[in-house]
């Protein structure tokens, strides 16, 4: 058997361990070049889609440009299953790893959100959601 397949195999089996253990390494790809953004269009809509690009320093941006579909009346973008008639399965396994690692991060390193956006509020009047003046 070859690596790529004993990989695939490993991937296949036990894709928690894998996805957790590519998580916890330092990498970064070498086809992914940084000042661009890497942008895709959801399954459903031409009218939104989500860039993720990265800087020189290794930081990592997103945006997610959702404009209201009249016909779907949400912002969602939905990156369906090749039997849904998904046409960004990679795009929808990537994000089943940002899940993973969202979680990963909120169980290992809560953030203290509340506590920081009470004191980097500058809203001109009192705000309701950062609590302060």
């Amino acid at each position: 058997m070859s690596a790529e397949v004993d990989l695939q195999k490993l991937c296949q089996d036990r894709p928690e361990e894998v996805i957790a253990a590519l998580l916890d390494a330092e990498f970064f790809p070498a086809a992914i070049k940084t000042d661009i953004g890497y942008q895709r269009y959801g399954d459903d809509t031409c009218l939104g889609s989500i860039t993720v690009g990265f800087l020189q320093d290794g930081d990592g941006l997103v945006e997610i440009d959702s404009q209201l579909d009249p016909d779907e009346l949400t912002r969602i973008h939905r990156f369906r299953t090749f039997f849904g008639g998904g046409q960004s399965d990679r795009v929808r396994k990537a994000l089943l790893i940002l899940a993973l690692a969202i979680q990963m991060d909120n169980d290992e390193r809560p953030q203290l959100r509340d506590e920081l956006l009470k004191n980097a509020c500058t809203c001109p009047q009192p705000c309701v959601v950062h609590r302060k003046r």
